[in-house]
């Protein structure tokens, strides 16, 4: 007597090109992957993995799909900029975009720079900018003032080509 075991979970769904085809055109949209599933006939979001995994054509055109989703979200930043009427509901927005963006496609969107050679001695330079929090507590330390310097300038040290500008007027031999 042969014993058949049931296997636990719902049924895997097989990859269907079509579904994987849209999908990735729903992501080039700007959609995020967690709207597309709640779409009808869209797979879960763990059987879209499991289909990367299994199909490395659909890896690649995901991978293609979510650079595009990048440059998406990041001319939804400018449209966002130029057509929000509430100045607070509209930097949140533009930072929520830029900051998928840059997660998206961190070389082209993201905040760090990065500088690489191909020398005999390999180095690489990364340079972070600051988040604002941080700009702002800097904004609060004071610095001590400067110095005074007493610069002498006597006609000598000026070129004779260079106009003269007397109590920001044009010289009178210009005019």
């Amino acid at each position: 007597m042969q014993t058949t075991e049931k296997k636990v979970g719902r049924p895997q769904i097989p990859f269907c090109e079509h579904t994987a085809n849209h999908i990735c055109e729903l992501l080039e949209q700007g959609l995020t992957l967690s709207h597309i599933t709640q779409l009808p006939d869209i797979p879960s979001i763990p059987t879209i993995y499991r289909w990367m995994d299994e199909n490395p054509e659909f890896s690649a055109a995901y991978t293609r799909a979510r650079a595009k989703q990048a440059d998406t979200l990041a001319e939804r930043v400018l449209d966002e900029a130029f057509s929000s009427h509430d100045a607070q509901i509209g930097r949140l927005r533009m930072d929520a975009l830029k900051w998928f963006a840059s997660k998206l496609s961190p070389k082209r969107y993201g905040d760090k720079v990065e500088v690489e050679t191909n020398s005999q001695q390999n180095f690489k330079i990364s340079f972070s900018v600051p988040e604002r929090d941080t700009l702002n507590s800097l904004k609060s330390i004071e610095l001590p003032a400067p110095a005074p310097q007493l610069i002498e300038v006597t006609p000598e040290a000026i070129p004779e080509q260079v106009d003269s500008v007397v109590s920001g007027e044009i010289a009178p031999d210009k005019v």
